[in-house]
């Protein structure tokens, strides 16, 4: 059985292999994003600033790296970096850029959820707009218990998530539940999935969550972080 999160992702790496891309912003909005000018980078750069951290003594973890943008931003600029996604496409160019680019960064083929703690504590740990990938309440809750465990109590949770937007289509294929801010895509084969469900007699997998601005804070609160700081879905955290 697959995991809902895991088909999407492999086959858009493997698209950008064969393209000769480089990341993820860049394959789905090549005119505005590359692999240095990624989407999260402005609030990075800002997050950075607010918290003001020494990089040289600042160990980061990244889950749902991608192909390394966000990792890579860090590692240039001295932090100590482990990262993990799910894809192996997406790790195997992740090494062969920071190679590229005379970075060392701890890369490895991992799915967070299948983890019940880290193997280390982490002054930053960082979410690249991973966060909408994880749709279940299940999933969710085992995301933040795994990071709890991993981040230092001194430490900050910072993440990029994609959010409600009234502006957003949702065709035919895809079904929005305003409840839950789940979005769910259209199958034919619901044996194949885990996490299929039935909705108006049709079957469908999850595929985002897109939460309003209020309902992501109320949802780290209530699993385990202090707000510090938060624009719509780029939020700064640390551990109550």
């Amino acid at each position: 059985m697959k995991k809902y999160y895991y088909e999407e992702h492999e086959t858009t790496y493997q698209k950008i292999k064969r393209n000769h891309l480089m990341a993820w912003d860049q394959f789905h909005d090549p005119e505005k994003y590359n692999f240095d000018h990624f989407m999260m980078r402005p609030f990075l750069e800002k997050a950075l600033d607010l918290i003001n951290v020494n990089p040289a003594e600042t160990k980061v973890f990244e889950y749902g790296c991608g192909t390394g943008a966000g990792a890579c931003f860090l590692a240039a600029r001295g932090f100590v970096v482990d990262a993990i996604d799910i894809s192996p496409t997406a790790i195997e160019l992740a090494k062969k850029i920071a190679i590229d680019r005379n970075l060392t960064i701890n890369y490895c083929k991992q799915d967070l959820l299948e983890l019940t703690s880290l193997q280390e504590e982490y002054d930053l740990v960082l979410d690249n707009y991973c966060l909408q990938s994880i749709v279940t309440d299940e999933d969710r809750s085992k995301l933040f218990t795994v990071i709890q465990t991993g981040l230092k109590d001194s430490g900050y949770y910072i993440l990029a998530s994609a959010m409600y937007n009234d502006k957003r289509s949702y065709d035919g294929d895809t079904y929005y539940d305003q409840d839950t801010g789940m979005v769910y895509d259209r199958i034919s084969s619901p044996e194949q999935y885990d996490e299929a469900v039935q909705i108006h007699n049709e079957w469908w997998i999850p595929n985002r969550r897109h939460l309003k601005k209020e309902a992501l804070r109320e949802e780290l609160t209530r699993n385990g972080f202090n707000i510090l700081f938060q624009e719509d879905g780029n939020i700064i955290c640390r551990k109550k």
